[in-house]
């Protein structure tokens, strides 16, 4: 896994300068990144890993520890994506806000690869792990796809064999809009947990788990790259 810009921790604390003082963040990562010499992959990290002081404060407060009951409204892509991502080596990191992230794109194409079934695998594993088990049966756990996504109806049938196999309750919707679908969800006044580094999301719930930095920090016993012991 490549190392970030030796800069890093000056564009880190520059970019936030600006942002805290409303400056739209595409102009100022360009500002800061031709300052530092960044590459696309620098800048991407500060995209996604580096947000103004008030946002940072308020989604840390709404991460919680992978240790509770209830169930877990899963943004699909958003989680398998990035456990791909680790999975094929690609920069994963952990971000001021508090949240893995990756530098990858999928622009509406997703390839279904044996990538994306481990990642599957870890993520099944990982909602058995949190789910208590009744007398009857656990909660019903929730997985939203995109539907403009390439092969997104095959992804949802896998995921439904998945929560099978493991006897684990689980719907998986594919929709056209799974961000408003999470949200209202999340809503819903019963205890359920939105698992997703998707910002528009975690601006509008209350309460968030990160699978990916679990399995890869418990799991897979690797430590992340961390913007904030950078910063």
């Amino acid at each position: 896994m490549r190392e970030l810009n030796t800069f890093f921790q000056s564009a880190i604390e520059d970019l936030i300068y600006l942002l805290d003082r409303q400056y739209p963040k595409k102009p100022a990562i360009t500002i800061v990144g031709n300052r530092y010499r960044l590459d696309s992959e620098d800048r991407m990290v500060l995209y996604r890993g580096v947000f103004d002081s008030g946002q940072i404060r308020e989604r840390k407060k709404k991460l919680q520890p992978p240790a509770f009951d209830g169930r877990v409204l899963i943004d699909g892509y958003n989680v398998i994506i990035t456990l791909e991502s680790y999975l094929k080596g690609k920069l994963v990191f952990r971000s001021l806000d508090g949240y893995v992230r990756d530098v990858s794109g999928m622009y509406g194409n997703h390839s279904f690869t044996d990538f994306t079934m481990r990642s599957v695998d870890l993520m099944i594993q990982f909602l058995k792990s949190v789910t208590v088990m009744t007398e009857k049966q656990g909660p019903t756990h929730a997985v939203y796809l995109d539907s403009p996504v390439s092969r997104s109806g095959e992804l949802a049938a896998h995921l439904r064999d998945a929560f099978e196999k493991e006897k684990l309750k689980g719907a998986v919707y594919v929709t056209k809009n799974p961000d408003s679908m999470i949200i209202d969800e999340s809503r819903a006044g019963d205890s359920a947990i939105v698992a997703s580094s998707d910002t528009v999301i975690l601006d509008r719930i209350e309460r968030s788990v990160d699978i990916p930095a679990y399995i890869i920090e418990r799991v897979f016993q690797k430590k992340l790259i961390d913007l904030e012991t950078i910063r």
